[in-house]
């Protein structure tokens, strides 16, 4: 017997180093590119193009900016994703997948970015309103756009990865992944606190710039934007490496390839910093627009993930995640609904604070008020959520359908977020706005036809058994 043939009949009769083997024969690709790689792809783009842009809006920004934009993705690549019945064909389709977009990549919001443009410029910014700046080389702001943009993107796939292990994790298994996770960035801020030289542009030069925050508080927030900037990388770090422990090779991909295509598109786009020479007559809000593009980047990041890891596939071993029965169908119900509940309730609050903001001022008091009108309102929706599963539970193993009406979810989600878009883009008056507006509407024509054009493939398929909602 050859060789090869002696390591085949090896790993047949062990099904774990089957799996874990990077070089394992896996079952075959199934679908086309157009319906694997491009139309992702394009849909990722739209969707990012447009909640991105909202990102940096009235009324949201930093974490509610993110939670907006990682609730319609998560949405979206778990309806492109689902088959509509109990065994799926594609790894990453578990309702999971909403709530864990919505989180990851609202996490990532959670820092800033502002000091860093400059740098394409030429400038370190010391005190930016009285126009104090020193000179520094524009290769600084190619690498902490990269070191921002591979955790911005990359913790979303972190969380989403985790909908979908290879192999099921014990206490154990989730004690060390959330360790690995934890003690990089753990360690990401240690160093950056030992070694500021290294971590801090021009610091030696500067240490008594950096010393006197009062006069200079561009490099107080600079400060606060790289450490944060570096303990978000430590933490994706972590997360890709416990995959890479674990042998889950196309988590491992997933993780690695969303962070990686998304920091060199943040560090190729240059926060737009170029458009304001390219057309110097324009007198357009430029800043928005590398927020779309950024978005874009981002989408583009999810599309070449999905191709690579979540094309179908054909298998009749159970083992494989997402190839399996229903084995918690009541958990996936409540965990995709409450991702829902979460994503948007927030994205509303904020969306009405915005365009409050805009119109009738006073963004503060506003926000107080609808926290006390939609907080209750979404405690009860979550208290209703638990008792309509509790009163219509479905059997583990459940061969239906788990989300029947998943097009009509997901087409809530597309218009909910446009109309918010609409809502703190504004005034009407201001002709930059009404470009957006227009803008974002198209998007939505796009995406809502690649997802009506998913919706058709299924109708080709076997009618699903029903199920419940």
């Amino acid at each position: 017997m050859s060789k090869r043939g002696s390591e085949d009949l090896f790993l047949a009769g062990h099904p774990v180093l089957l799996q874990s083997s990077p070089f394992a024969p896996g079952p075959a690709p199934q679908g086309n590119l157009a319906d694997d790689l491009v139309l992702p792809t394009l849909l990722f783009m739209a969707l990012g193009a447009m909640t991105w842009a909202v990102r940096g809006s009235s009324g949201f920004g930093a974490v509610n900016g993110c939670v907006f934009a990682g609730v319609t993705w998560g949405a979206a690549w778990w309806f492109i994703a689902r088959d509509p019945a109990a065994r799926q064909s594609r790894r990453y389709s578990s309702g999971w997948i909403i709530l864990a977009l919505t989180i990851g990549i609202g996490i990532s919001g959670n820092r800033g970015w502002m000091q860093w443009p400059s740098f394409f410029e030429g400038h370190l910014q010391l005190n930016s309103p009285q126009g104090k700046f020193v000179e520094i080389p524009k290769i600084h702001g190619f690498i902490w756009l990269f070191i921002a943009g591979v955790p911005w993107a990359g913790l979303g796939a972190c969380l989403l990865a985790w909908c979908a292990p290879q192999r099921p994790l014990k206490i154990q298994d989730w004690s060390f992944r959330l360790s690995c996770g934890i003690g990089a960035a753990l360690l990401a801020w240690t160093l950056f606190r030992l070694f500021p030289e290294v971590f801090l542009p021009l610091f030696k030069n500067l240490k008594q710039q950096y010393a006197d925050p009062q006069a200079n508080p561009n490099l107080r927030r600079l400060i606060g934007d790289n450490r944060a900037a570096l303990t978000h990388l430590g933490c994706y770090l972590g997360f890709l490496g416990y995959e890479a422990i674990r042998r889950d090779w196309k988590n491992v991909i997933l993780i690695g390839t969303v962070g990686l295509v998304n920091g060199l598109g943040w560090a190729l786009c240059q926060n737009w910093r170029w458009a304001a020479g390219l057309w110097p007559q324009a007198n357009f809000n430029w800043w928005r627009c590398w927020e779309s593009c950024g978005g874009m980047s981002i989408g583009a990041a999810y599309g070449v993930a999905y191709y690579l890891v979540n094309r179908k596939t054909t298998s009749d071993d159970g083992v494989v995640a997402g190839l399996s029965a229903n084995s918690h169908p009541d958990l996936e119900r409540f965990g995709a609904y409450l991702g829902l509940l979460f994503g948007l309730g927030l994205s509303i609050k904020n969306g009405l604070k915005g365009w409050a903001n805009i119109y009738l001022g006073s963004e503060e008091y506003w926000n107080k008020i609808l926290w006390r009108i939609l907080g209750p309102i979404m405690l009860c929706c979550l208290l209703w959520l638990i008792t309509w599963i509790k009163l219509r539970p479905l059997p583990r193993g459940f061969q239906g359908n788990v989300f029947p009406r998943d097009y009509r979810l997901v087409w809530m989600v597309l218009i909910t977020q446009n109309v918010i878009a609409q809502l703190v883009t504004g005034p009407y008056s201001v002709w930059n706005e009404m470009a957006f507006k227009i803008y974002y509407i198209l998007l939505l024509v796009v995406s809502g036809t690649i997802v009506h054009h998913f919706f058709r493939i299924r109708k080709l398929q076997l009618q699903p058994e029903r199920g419940c909602t």
